[in-house]
């Protein structure tokens, strides 16, 4: 009976030391400290553990990169760094730093597609456009694939610079303009031809499908939101007219959600995050803390499509509960967060400072930038992968 006791504290165990997430706490019962700080200085390529316990890494540097520029960080919150089996991790700029997504050493230069997003499926491919064309963009070989080219269009936009293709890499959110109009089409990946298109009412600030590719989405930043089915062939729907820097992504019960900051109904009621359900437009607040102020104006990430009924947020606006944490938190209204630590950026002092933190596919590691509270001083930041350890 004793030896049957200690296999199971032993798996028990094994399954504690394995853990590869921080541990859930309620955002109630969580500590909330005043904002403290770095102390260190943090060595390119040389991990140091922060005030979680959690393990950080530099992974870009001004002289090892010879530059101060864009590619010296990541894109965006919006746009996941990491190819689909994890091995590269690409940077932003034109051309983009390639980095090991193990060792996160420098590979090499590569001068990527215009919005280039990873394949969801294919770890050496990506798609974007040049010019009038949609074009697929071999990391490896540096050679680009037209797939479809639109002359009946002035311009187009994948995305305007913050969509990304569905999961499966089914769908891909193309922008087209000419004489005035601005058309939303969806494009089909796998069969090479438009899907559906639609012409909008106004310019979006950006638009999208949706993580399982039942909608289209036009996104009108501190405006509102348009669903559409994918097919195009009904009218949108306004899902909320208070947007904020958010994503979308899959919550706890595999609907396709809208996930943002509260607005003017939620956060008078101490709710400062939320999700909307893309199917019906009905809002689940998120984020309950009743004392103080709650987390404002950060970034919202949920491209851990790996990891689905979690978002990931890196808080920036002021003295607020959580100021400059990076936490997950999960999207079942249970107020349940994962916190990651502080990202130290000099969040207010220009736009390319700002940390804009993005998970991994599955969500263990999130890559930032980060000024390390002024430490450093280029135009743009480096950016630092932080994980559990």
């Amino acid at each position: 009976m004793v030896r049957k006791y200690s296999i199971v504290f032993v798996l028990l165990c094994s399954i504690c030391f394995s853990q590869t997430y921080p541990i859930d706490e309620n955002i109630m019962e969580s500590v909330w400290e005043d904002y403290q700080p770095p102390t260190n200085t943090p060595k390119y390529l040389v991990p140091f553990l922060n005030e979680q316990g959690n393990e950080i890494t530099r992974i870009s540097d001004a002289g090892v990169f010879g530059t101060t520029g864009q590619n010296l960080r990541h894109h965006y919150s919006l746009d996941q760094p990491w190819n689909s089996d994890g091995t590269l991790i690409k940077l932003a700029g034109y051309p983009a730093a390639i980095l090991d997504g193990k060792t996160y050493k420098f590979l090499y230069w590569r001068n990527i597609p215009s919005s280039a997003t990873w394949s969801n499926i294919d770890p050496l491919k990506m798609y974007g456009t040049s010019g009038k064309s949609i074009v697929s963009y071999n990391v490896v070989t540096n050679v680009r694939t037209t797939l479809k080219t639109f002359l009946q269009y002035e311009e187009i936009d994948y995305g305007i610079n913050k969509g990304n293709i569905t999961n499966n890499d089914k769908y891909m959110p193309i922008l087209g303009k000419a004489s005035g109009v601005i058309e939303l089409i969806v494009f089909d990946l796998k069969l090479n031809k438009v899907h559906a298109q639609v012409s909008l009412p106004s310019q979006p600030n950006w638009i999208t499908i949706s993580p399982l590719g039942n909608y289209a989405v036009a996104h009108y930043s501190f405006s509102r939101v348009d669903v559409y089915d994918i097919d195009l062939t009904q009218a949108p729907r306004a899902i909320t007219n208070y947007t904020t820097h958010s994503d979308f992504g899959i919550d706890s019960f595999g609907n396709e959600v809208y996930i943002a900051f509260g607005d003017l109904e939620t956060r008078p009621n101490d709710y400062y995050m939320k999700m909307v359900r893309l199917s019906d437009g009905v809002t689940t607040p998120l984020f309950y803390h009743p004392n103080g102020y709650g987390v404002w104006s950060g970034h919202i990430s949920a491209r851990n499509i790996n990891r689905p009924g979690w978002a990931y947020v890196s808080e920036g606006c002021c003295e607020t509960i959580g100021k400059k944490e990076i936490f997950a938190i999960k999207l079942d209204g249970s107020n349940t967060i994962e916190r990651f630590g502080y990202h130290h950026a000099t969040y207010k002092d220009s736009y390319q400072q700002e940390p804009h933190a993005v998970p991994n596919r599955d969500g263990t590691k999130i890559m930032f930038a980060s000024s390390w509270n002024g430490l450093f001083i280029t135009e743009y930041p480096p950016a630092f992968i932080v994980e559990k350890k």
